[in-house]
């Protein structure tokens, strides 16, 4: 069995299509193929994440931070800092699945691509560019190319971008 380790939003209130499809693409991850390891929030994707893949039988494994640990919170890992917090998420990975999120999913995903590119580690990144999300984000990567401070495309760092959950099924599947 495989870690995938998703990044994503703990932010309540977003809008219904993020939450649903982040239902859909976790409803079909094979969960006798995959543990799903994430930030320990409840609520916002971070929760749909959790409470729909235990709720179709699979198994997760929590890395949070101290100060967000719920009262009835059962989880693995608990830190008092965020970067042993996420040093923790990228050491448990396998795969890492970046969704749709803020500052925080983003510096993680960030750190893992920057751990890839110096080799410390060699994990898999996907980053689920739903309703084009992080269009302009994977824009500003490709003027840092070109403008000569990123060597190398993204691929070459172990990571792909994919606009549907078909392809990441797929890719997971592999």
């Amino acid at each position: 069995m495989k870690n995938l380790t998703i990044f994503c939003s703990g932010k309540d209130g977003l809008k219904e299509n993020y939450i649903q499809i982040t239902r859909d693409l976790i409803t079909k991850i094979d969960i006798h193929k995959y543990k799903i390891v994430y930030g320990g929030s409840s609520i916002g994707l971070m929760g749909e994440v959790r409470n729909t893949f235990i709720n179709n039988g699979g198994e997760i494994i929590t890395s949070n931070l101290q100060r967000f640990v719920e009262t009835n919170g059962t989880d693995d890992y608990v830190f008092d800092y965020i970067s042993d917090r996420q040093s923790k998420l990228i050491e448990l990975a396998d795969i890492l699945l970046l969704l749709p999120g803020g500052f925080g999913s983003m510096y993680e995903c960030l750190e893992t691509i920057t751990k890839n590119q110096i080799c410390e580690i060699s994990k898999p990144i996907i980053i689920f560019n739903y309703n084009h999300i992080y269009d302009h984000f994977l824009k500003q990567i490709v003027i840092l190319q070109e403008e000569g401070f990123i060597k190398n495309t993204l691929e070459s760092y172990n990571v792909v971008v994919f606009t549907n959950i078909d392809d990441i099924i797929e890719y997971l599947t592999y």
